[in-house]
């Protein structure tokens, strides 16, 4: 009997602990470090569908390798986004948040494509992205998109990590230079890479 009672104030404090962690969350308005990559994914999802959109066949050929490729981890992110918008402003309008997040994301994506002299740079940045994305060594697409520049202001606040958002490129950041390997037990004389 003094199991049954213990095991229910275990069970009922749990619950208590639950529901204030529940409550803290959500007069938070920051969002966890996995919310902000979802959040980049996103956005780097609705550039690569404006380019999808207005670069021609090669690039329609490699956004839907993109989304077969990466389906599952796009499901994943888009979901764990969505529960995120929820969280933040509750069901409906976490629902209206997020569509218009994203609808925002891929307008704004157009938005700069279509600026005079911008269209090349942007379909040419895309086929990078789309080229880095389905090498033969498939990268994780948490880790991918994290070194994908995007422009477009974020829709929450993480409290301690900013996303920013638009094509330019994959680049280092100033100041990174590459250490060269080192050479190792078993490795040709004067090799090469």
């Amino acid at each position: 009997m003094k199991c049954m009672k213990l095991g229910a104030c275990v069970a009922a404090l749990s619950l208590m602990a639950a529901t204030a962690a529940q409550a803290q969350a959500r007069r938070t308005n920051c969002a966890s470090a996995a919310e902000i990559s979802a959040v980049q994914v996103s956005g780097v999802q609705q550039e690569l569908t404006d380019a999808a959109l207005a670069c021609g066949p090669v690039a329609v050929a490699n956004f839907n390798r993109f989304q077969t490729v990466f389906g599952k981890e796009l499901r994943a992110s888009d979901a764990l986004m969505l529960r995120m918008f929820k969280r933040l402003h509750g069901n409906a309008k976490g629902n209206r948040e997020y569509d218009a997040y994203k609808t925002r994301a891929i307008a704004n994506a157009d938005l700069r494509r279509t600026k005079p002299g911008q269209h090349d740079n942007f379909c040419r940045s895309a086929n990078i992205v789309f080229d880095a994305a389905l090498a033969a060594d498939k990268p994780v697409l948490e880790d991918f998109v994290s070194g994908v520049p995007v422009v477009e202001a974020s829709p929450v606040d993480s409290c301690e990590i900013t996303v920013a958002i638009t094509f330019q490129g994959i680049q280092a950041g100033p100041g990174i230079i590459p250490t060269p390997r080192p050479v190792l037990a078993g490795d040709p004389p004067n090799p090469v890479y």
